[in-house]
Formats: C-alpha cells, sequence, structure tokens
C-alpha cells in the first residue's frame, strides 16, 4: 500500500522496553569479574540493580522493635553495603550504567531468590562463586541455587 500525501505515516515500531538485570554481589573477584562483563554486554539504558545480602546479626531491630545498638548497626550496615558494592557500581558507572544498590538480610541464596520474585528482572547475574568457605568445588551455593529455581534467567559468570 503506498502512503498518500498529507496522510501521517505508519507509526514506527515501538521501542523495546530497558532490559533490567539483577546483579548479586558480595564484593568478591568471582561478583567483579560478572560486573565487568555485564558492563560490556548490557545496553547502556539497562535497568541495573545490584543485591547485598547481610547477615542477620547485623539488622538494627527485632520483631519487638529497635534495638538499643541500632546506630552503630546502621553504621555497620552502611560499610558493610559498601564493602560489598563499591567496586561493583564503580565498573557499572564507569560504561555508562545507570544503578540502583539494594540490600536484605538473611541466607543468600533465598534472599537473591526473594529479590527476583519481588522484582522480576529479565535477567540475573552472579559470579561462579563467592566470599563463602561452603561452596561446592565447581559452583557456589548462590549461583548453584539460582539456576535450580529462578524463574528469571540466570547468567554466571566463571
Amino acid at each position: 500500500m503506498s502512503q498518500v500525501e498529507g496522510q501521517p505515516a505508519p507509526q514506527e515500531a515501538a521501542l523495546a522496553p530497558a532490559v533490567s538485570a539483577l546483579v548479586a554481589t558480595d564484593g568478591s573477584d568471582h561478583a567483579l569479574k560478572a560486573a565487568q562483563f555485564v558492563a560490556r554486554i548490557l545496553p547502556r539504558d539497562a535497568v541495573i540493580r545490584l543485591l547485598v545480602v547481610l547477615s542477620m546479626e547485623l539488622q538494627p531491630w527485632t520483631y519487638l522493635g529497635e534495638l538499643s545498638d541500632a546506630e552503630a548497626r546502621w553504621a555497620r550496615i552502611e560499610e558493610a553495603t559498601e564493602e560489598a558494592v563499591g567496586e561493583t557500581r564503580r565498573i557499572l558507572e564507569a560504561a555508562g550504567h545507570a544503578v540502583s544498590v539494594h540490600r536484605r538480610f538473611g541466607n543468600p541464596p533465598d534472599e537473591v531468590l526473594g529479590e527476583v520474585e519481588d522484582w522480576r528482572p529479565d535477567l540475573v547475574v552472579v559470579g561462579r562463586r563467592g566470599l563463602g568457605q561452603a561452596a561446592s568445588l565447581l559452583l557456589g551455593s548462590v549461583s548453584s541455587f539460582l539456576l535450580r529455581h529462578s524463574p528469571v534467567p540466570v547468567l554466571v559468570v566463571p
């Protein structure tokens, strides 16, 4: 069909929405390699969420309310978060990506999966192994767990 002068041109196909990626990090060498890989392969308009899972011991409240040392715990939470995500964030931002940082408290495999289920990113990215010592020989406990249970694709970076 030809276009007639004076009629509007057909609308271009709507642009695809930005890709969303959850990058779980603990600051380990493998997590940094994952960040470097993500920085190269994701488009600059990708929505990237960095996730760190912290020990429940740091949590500043209980079911009864705020703990008496909550202020000190909050300071340690900020410090631990920065230790875990600082270099990862720098790598991604240097590549032109905007990132947000989220943290959860608890068991890392469960909490990463919980974040995946809550947010539903297009992709989850993890390093092959993290800082934990109780990991299997080939894959870490978080990456192995996510490969078995994640409802979205998982990219494990060696």
